[in-house]
C-alpha cells in the first residue's frame, strides 16, 4: 500500500469516526431530534472528505446523496431531486453551449479582428487585449474557451515587442486579457457557468440575464476601471514610446481567410440564444431550456459531437452540483439549520446586523479560509452552514451570501486553491508570465470583491437584496 493510498485511507476513517460521534453520541433534545444529528453527522463526514481530498469530489457527494437514504433521512426520489432542478439543466446547457461556441472558431476571429484595431504601443495593445475580453465576455460561457483563444497572444505581444520575461509589461497584457475572460463573464448570465451554479444555491430565487446583470454592474464598473489602470499604470514600461509589434496578429487575422459556414453557424445560434435570455421576462422561457436548445441546434449543425459531449461535458461538476444541491435541501427540513442558528446568532450577528459590515467580512473571511479549505464549493457549504439560517431575520438575501463568497473565493494566492486558474494561467506558454507573476494579478482580484462587492450594497438595496 502507498504512502498516498494510507494517508487517504486514514482521512475516510477520520470522516466516517465524525460521522459516528456525531450522529449518535449526543443526546436528543427538543431542537434537534437524532434525525438532525444524523444529518449533521454526514455534513461532517463530508467536510472532512472534501477538506482532505480523499475522495473526488463527485465521489464525496454521491455518498453523501447514499447516506441520506441509509439513515432513512430521505428517499431516492427526495435525494435525487436537484438533479431535475432548472439549475442543474442549466449548467449543463451552458457546458453543452461552450463546447459548440468553442468548436465554430468565431470567437478566435472576433478576438483578432479587435486586437489589429489598436494601435502599436503598449497602452493600445493593453487597451486591445482588454476589448477583446470585454466584448467576449457575455458571449462564450466558457471562461477557458475564451482565455485560451487569448492568452497565447499576450506571449506572442510580448515576445515580438522584446518584453523581458517576468516583467510588469508581460503581466500588465496578460492580466488585460485574463481578467475580463475569465472573471468579468460572471457579470452576465451567458458569460460564465458559474452563474448558473451560483443561482443553483441561493434558494430558489429566479433571474433573468437583465435582473442578474442588474445587480451585477457595480462590481463590474469597479473592476474594469481597477484593472485597466493596474495594466495601464502600474505595469506600464519605463519607455512609454516603446513599440509593440502587432504585424504577426494581423497576419494570423488575414490567414483566416473568408468567414467558415461553421463561424457563421454558430455566431447565428448565439445570437438568437442571447435574444431569448434578454427577453426572458416575456416568453418566460427557462435560461436552460434555451441553453439547450442551444446545443441541439449545435449538433444538428455538427458544431457538437457526441465525442465532444462526452470528453468535454463537464459531468464531474454536474454531478458534485446536483449532489451538493440535493444535500443542501434537507438543512431546513431536519431542524439543523434552526439548531445551528440559535448556537452560532449571538456570536455573529454583529457581523450581518448591516450589509455594509457584512458584506466586507465575508470578503475577508473566504479570502482567509481559501488557503486552509482546498475545496472552494465546500468553503460555501460551510459559509451556507454558518450565516444561511441567520440571514432572513437580517433582511439579507442569499444572494448577497452565495454571489459574494463564491466570487471571494475564486482566488489563487496558492496554486492548490484554484488549479482551473493555475490551467489558464498555463494557457499563455509560462514563459512571459509564471504563477508567482500572476499572484499580483490574485491580490488585485482581492481588491475588486472587495471594494467592489462592498459598493454594489446600496444598488442591492434598492433591489431588495439586502
Amino acid at each position: 500500500m502507498s504512502k498516498d493510498v494510507r494517508k487517504k485511507l486514514l482521512f475516510v476513517l477520520l470522516a466516517i469516526a465524525v460521522m459516528l460521534v456525531i450522529g449518535f453520541v449526543p443526546a436528543e433534545t427538543e431542537a434537534m431530534s437524532r434525525t438532525a444529528w444524523q444529518y449533521l453527522c454526514i455534513f461532517g463526514l463530508m467536510l472532512v472528505l472534501l477538506i482532505t481530498a480523499a475522495l473526488p469530489d463527485w465521489a464525496t457527494c454521491l455518498a453523501v446523496l447514499a447516506l441520506l437514504v441509509v439513515f432513512k433521512i430521505g428517499t431516492v426520489s427526495e435525494v435525487m431531486s436537484q438533479f431535475g432542478s432548472s439549475t442543474v439543466w442549466l449548467v449543463i446547457g451552458i457546458f453543452t453551449l461552450s463546447i459548440g461556441l468553442n468548436n465554430s472558431g468565431f470567437l478566435k476571429r472576433i478576438a483578432l479582428w479587435i486586437v489589429t484595431k489598436f494601435p502599436g504601443t503598449y497602452r493600445g495593445q493593453v487597451t486591445a487585449m482588454f476589448v477583446s475580453g470585454l466584448i467576449t465576455a457575455p458571449l462564450i460561457p466558457s471562461s477557458l474557451a475564451k482565455t485560451g483563444v487569448l492568452s497565447p497572444l499576450t506571449a506572442q505581444v510580448s515576445e515580438a515587442s522584446g518584453i523581458e520575461p517576468s516583467s510588469k509589461p508581460a503581466l500588465g497584457i496578460w492580466t488585460a486579457c485574463f481578467m475580463p475572460t475569465y472573471y468579468f463573464g460572471c457579470a452576465f448570465m451567458s458569460g460564465s457557468a458559474y452563474v448558473a451554479l451560483m443561482i443553483g444555491f441561493m434558494g430558489g430565487m429566479e433571474f433573468t440575464w437583465g435582473s442578474w446583470f442588474s445587480a451585477l454592474w457595480p462590481w463590474l464598473v469597479v473592476s474594469i476601471v481597477l484593472t485597466y489602470l493596474f495594466c495601464s499604470v502600474i505595469c506600464k514600461p519605463k519607455q512609454t514610446t516603446a513599440t509593440f509589434s502587432t504585424e504577426f496578429i494581423k497576419e494570423q487575422y488575414k490567414a483566416l481567410g473568408p468567414m467558415s459556414k461553421k463561424e457563421k453557424q454558430g455566431i447565428v445560434i448565439l445570437l438568437v440564444c442571447l435574444i431569448l435570455w434578454l427577453t426572458q421576462s416575456v416568453h418566460k422561457i427557462d435560461a436552460g431550456m434555451v441553453a439547450l436548445l442551444g446545443s441541439a441546434a449545435m449538433a444538428f449543425c455538427g458544431l457538437i459531437t457526441t465525442p465532444d459531449l462526452c470528453a468535454k461535458g463537464q459531468w464531474n461538476l454536474i454531478i458534485f452540483i446536483g449532489a451538493l444541491l440535493g444535500f443542501s435541501s434537507f438543512m431546513s427540513s431536519t431542524g439543523a439549520s434552526t439548531w445551528i442558528a440559535g448556537l452560532l446568532g449571538p456570536i455573529i450577528s454583529p457581523i450581518i446586523s448591516s450589509p455594509y459590515i457584512f458584506v466586507p467580512c465575508l470578503c475577508i473571511i473566504t479570502f482567509l479560509l481559501r488557503h486552509v479549505i482546498v475545496s472552494q464549493l465546500c468553503c460555501l457549504a460551510i459559509m451556507l452552514a454558518i450565516f444561511g439560517p441567520l440571514l432572513p431575520d437580517a433582511g439579507i438575501s442569499m444572494f448577497v451570501l452565495v454571489l459574494v463568497e463564491y466570487m471571494s473565493g475564486m482566488i489563487w494566492n496558492t496554486a492548490y486553491m484554484n488549479p482551473v486558474n493555475v490551467a489558464a494561467i498555463k494557457m499563455a506558454g509560462g514563459k512571459y508570465v509564471t504563477f508567482e507573476d500572476s499572484r499580483k494579478t490574485n491580490f488585485l482580484y482581492m481588491a475588486c470583491c472587495l471594494i467592489g462587492f462592498t459598493l454594489s450594497v446600496p444598488v442591492w438595496q434598492a433591489l431588495g437584496l439586502c
